[in-house]
């Protein structure tokens, strides 16, 4: 964790998220009765939602049209703003006046909002929204001549007039608008508007009004001169929005880009100059400006009905014709290459480029194409799948390649994590660790890290006094009951019906509850589809007509969303918090509902398909599809002692104000400086050739050496497994020699590091005194001058996991025509250097490799290292780097801390990169006496490289012959 006050980034921090923090409103004025905006009219506004109130043109007072004569100076020379940029005419700003709820009624709704992007429209392209009515006290009621005249704008952005955008995305009974453009695809509904974390704000109801309502053919004049003012958004990845502001003091400058969460194709160029100005002036944004078109495909096509439902473990039933595919992968592109070339068009030398969610898979590889050297970090902010439903997405490659162009892949939990490398590992056939994937000259890194709330912020929105009176009636209005409370998205994911289904047979299964427990859930509003399948409303009304009395209704059932306070006075006054997700992300609802039980204690009842699981076991976990089980806890959690609710509520808590938001981006953002930085020590620079003229000095110089020289594809090239048994087949005369004259020597210590057998390595190495062997990949040791081996396989470990290793290989063997099976004592390795197929007998390693690591390597301590053409499986406690720390210890322990004072190490593949590693710790004084080396020009720990396999013989030769002439 960074200490507090110190910058995180060398640079600036370019954040990019689908839609920005903020967006445009524009100052329209109103339109007559053939659809032409009115000249001189003073237009109309929407509700501000940010206030629960009204802004008229007078009082808003929004800026006026910009002109870029108006700024002092723009530097466009690489894109970006200058910082010093001064406006002539600032925009007059008004802070909003609240409007007073009167908490009478849990059915009280907020004023709503209408959604993020393209809404309902008429058959010529004409928007039109309507707002409902909130249900308050007839006093408080807005009058119908009050309200705006909301059928006189278009409107996207929550309050926020925009230009109407030249393709949008049609209501379900249009049979115009993409339905024309697409006309095998199916309707798209408005997009989904998920709920904000601190400061969210509520949705709106679309209905489509006024369907022959012809297009002004002056708009695009219109909104080129109308005056409009920067607003903050309500849609978008609120959650990342707060968690990146609330480290701000800790960057050096911090950089949004995004789309403005609206149409822009209407906009002229002079109207794009002017937003871009303001925005990357007082707001540090900038704007991606991409086609109405490629937005739509982008995201109501490819985002919603491809990748959403595949990452989601639901794959469609009526499968999308190969046309619809195509075109909206190519809208997909579009997007991400807009995005990269933005990016690409502002970075500066040091910045660190962090991109958000499944939105933006492409454009870490495509930023890395183009700035090579660049710190590129990746989260994803939704599960990702396991490879069996992955595989299924038919742009799988080019998906994983984007997302590999990336230093650090950040998932919310292990599992999604793990899917990712077991997927790339099966599809691209790249070698993958815990650690993240090896690709040929680079590593990318995959990461945990779960994301939070920003407690402080929370906190601070529960002293309103609002909530306390929300608390209050809710308290009075189901005095002697139980609340059970829950707030999701009415989606099929989120397991809405499964939990009404859960409750009714809880209601029947301890009948004495009935009468005495309410189940309160708020259902926001998603797509038609969603709501179709989810099916909850007909299940809400059977319980309810089963269950009620006249003063009595188990169900609780909202289908709009509500206000913050009224959701923090929820999260208070409720006995139970019931979350049963089908699948998904953290769910920081659990989050929200900890820190609101701060007096009550009570307990969380959540998914173990919920990402927050793992982190939250003080918890009550439950399947949610197991629905005696849920009832059961359901009962389990009313019926819980004080004592046990306030030992599982601290513990919960702990790991809530530990994982904060604050946390979350601090932790990403740091790991992406340091991976990055490793990432360019080991690969960036070309490693050079091996410099006898530098080495030799510093080998003579030297009193005790220690030389670790690989076998296999070092000293000699790879042999067939028929002759690695044959005595005399695998001795070379030239490699005998020059170890043997350089064993001879007493101020070398020797050691061959081998995966072959002990046999083997008696066999070649016999006949040479003073050497030392190690074999079977470390799992055996012989030092110098001893006759005897070694066991480096801790004392007791378990061995059966090899019958199982032995059954699989087996398996892949017999699929597998030219492969062939080893079995050393320890080690088992399956080769398939001689299959018939060496592309098949890959992809049957990489097979086989998921196998093990799944159904083996969970149960005992292995893991399967991928060698040259061979899958070996070995404890996880030895390798040659174990092996070579063993040697190194004993030497200092038996000559001092002065025990050598130069190491040469050689090996050509990953088994001997862990050696590599270990070796260049060592300190000697000097960094040219220790001297890493791999054979190939390839990415490496090492330090140097050398051609082949007679390059290392002959170094070694040089090396032998000028001791001996010195001597």
């Amino acid at each position: 964790m960074i200490a507090e006050g110190s910058v995180l980034t060398p640079g600036r921090l370019l954040v990019a998220t689908l839609l920005l923090p903020d967006t445009i409103s524009f100052q329209v004025p109103a339109r007559d009765k053939d659809g032409r905006f009115k000249s001189g009219s003073k237009g109309s506004s929407l509700p501000n939602t940010a206030g629960n109130t009204t802004l008229s043109s007078s009082s808003a007072q929004p800026r006026p049209a910009a002109s870029i004569h108006s700024l002092a100076a723009v530097d466009t020379s690489n894109g970006a703003m200058s910082d010093h940029i001064q406006r002539s005419i600032p925009p007059q700003r008004v802070a909003p006046t609240k409007m007073a709820l009167q908490p009478t009624s849990i059915l009280l709704p907020p004023l709503p909002t209408a959604p993020r992007f393209f809404r309902s429209t008429s058959s010529v392209g004409e928007a039109v929204t309507t707002v409902p009515k909130p249900i308050t006290k007839k006093a408080d009621r807005l009058k119908d001549q009050d309200r705006p005249a909301l059928h006189q704008r278009a409107s996207y952005h929550g309050h926020l007039a925009t230009p109407p955008p030249s393709i949008l995305a049609p209501p379900s009974d249009s049979k115009v608008g993409l339905g024309n453009v697409f006309p095998e695809a199916a309707p798209r509904p408005p997009l989904n508007q998920p709920r904000s974390r601190i400061g969210d704000h509520p949705t709106i109801n679309i209905h489509k009004t006024q369907p022959h309502r012809r297009p002004s053919i002056d708009s695009a004049k219109v909104f080129a001169e109308a005056p409009w003012t920067v607003e903050k958004a309500t849609s978008g990845n609120i959650g990342l929005h707060n968690a990146v502001n609330s480290i701000q003091g800790q960057l050096s400058k911090r950089i949004w880009i995004g789309t403005l969460g609206m149409a822009t194709d209407t906009l002229n160029d002079r109207t794009r100059g002017d937003i871009k100005a303001e925005l990357a002036l007082d707001h540090s944004s900038i704007p991606v400006f991409v086609n109405d078109l490629d937005f739509e495909g982008h995201y109501h096509q490819f985002c919603k009905q491809i990748l959403w439902p595949i990452f989601h473990y639901i794959l469609p039933d009526n499968l999308r014709s190969k046309t619809y595919e195509d075109g909206s992968w190519k809208h997909y592109v579009a997007v991400n290459r807009a995005f990269a070339d933005t990016i690409v068009e502002n970075y500066r030398q040091g910045d660190t480029i962090w991109v958000n969610d499944y939105h933006l898979m492409l454009v870490p590889n495509m930023i890395r194409e183009r700035l090579p050297d660049a710190s590129i970090g990746f989260f994803l902010h939704i599960p990702f799948p396991s490879s069996e439903i992955f595989r299924c997405l038919h742009v799988r490659k080019e998906v994983l390649h984007g997302l590999l162009g990336a230093d650090l892949v950040g998932f919310q939990t292990y599992s999604f994590a793990r899917h990712f490398l077991q997927t790339c590992s099966r599809i691209l056939a790249v070698e993958s660790s815990p650690k993240g994937i090896q690709l040929e000259n680079t590593a990318v890194n995959v990461g945990i890290f779960p994301i939070g709330i920003d407690t402080k912020s929370l906190n601070v929105k529960r002293q309103d006094p609002e909530v306390a009176q929300w608390v209050k009636v809710l308290k009075e209005k189901y005095a002697g009951m139980k609340l059970i409370v829950a707030r999701d998205k009415l989606d099929y994911i989120k397991g809405v019906r499964q939990k009404m289904l859960a409750f009714e047979r809880f209601l029947n299964l301890y009948p004495e509850w009935q009468g005495k427990i309410v189940l309160i859930q708020v259902a926001l509003s998603t797509s038609e589809q969603n709501e179709f399948q989810g099916q909850v409303s007909d299940v809400v009304t059977r319980i309810n007509s089963k269950f009620s009395s006249l003063s009595y209704q188990p169900i609780v059932f909202l289908r709009q969303d509500i206000t913050f306070s009224q959701y923090l006075g929820l999260l208070t006054a409720a006995d139970l918090c019931l979350i049963t997700s089908l699948r998904d992300g953290m769910n920081l609802t659990s989050h929200e509902y900890i820190i609101c039980q701060e007096e009550t204690k009570n307990p969380l009842i959540l998914s173990e398909f919920a990402g927050t699981y793992g982190s939250f076991g003080a918890c009550l976990r439950i399947n949610p599809w197991n629905y005696t089980e849920v009832a059961e806890a359901i009962h389990e959690g009313l019926m819980m002692k004080d004592d046990e609710k306030a030992l599982r509520w601290n513990e919960l808590r702990k790991h809530v104000c530990t994982n904060t938001a604050q946390f979350w981006a601090t932790d990403f953002v740091s790991e992406l400086i340091k991976v990055h930085g490793d990432v360019q020590r080991r690969y960036s620079i070309h490693i050079p050739l091996l410099n006898m003229q530098v080495v030799l000095p510093q080998f003579q110089s030297t009193k005790r050496r220690l030389l670790l020289l690989d076998y296999d594809g070092t000293l000699l090239p790879y042999e067939r497994l028929s002759t690695v048994r044959t005595k005399g087949k695998t001795s070379h005369g030239d490699m005998i020699k020059v170890v043997t004259q350089l064993a001879k020597d007493p101020r070398n210590l020797v050691y061959i590091m081998s995966g072959r057998t002990r046999e083997s390595l008696d066999e070649v190495f016999s006949g040479i005194e003073n050497i030392g062997l190690c074999a079977e990949g470390g799992c055996f040791l012989k030092p110098v001058g001893k006759s005897a081996w070694e066991d480096q396989v801790q004392e007791g470990t378990d061995m059966q996991w090899r019958k199982k290793v032995m059954e699989m290989f087996e398996y892949y063997k017999e699929r597998t025509p030219g492969s062939e099976i080893e079995e050393k004592a320890i080690p088992i390795v399956w080769h398939y250097r001689q299959a018939d197929n060496p592309s098949y007998g890959l992809w049957q390693a990489r097979e086989c490799q998921n196998h093990i690591e799944e159904a083996i390597g969970s149960i005992y301590p292995i893991h399967a290292v991928v060698g040259r053409k061979c899958l070996e499986v070995m404890p996880r406690d030895v390798s040659k780097a174990h092996a070579t720390k063993t040697i190194v210890e004993t030497l200092r322990q038996q000559y001092g801390e002065d025990a050598m004072d130069f190491v040469l190490c050689i090996g050509d593949d990953r088994s001997d990169e862990d050696m590599f590693v270990y070796c260049n710790g060592l300190n000697l004084g000097d960094e040219h006496r220790v001297v890493t080396c791999t054979v190939g020009s390839k990415s490496s720990e090492a330090r140097w490289f050398v051609p082949g396999v007679w390059s290392v013989l002959q170094g070694l030769q040089v090396m032998a012959d000028v001791e001996q002439a010195s001597a």
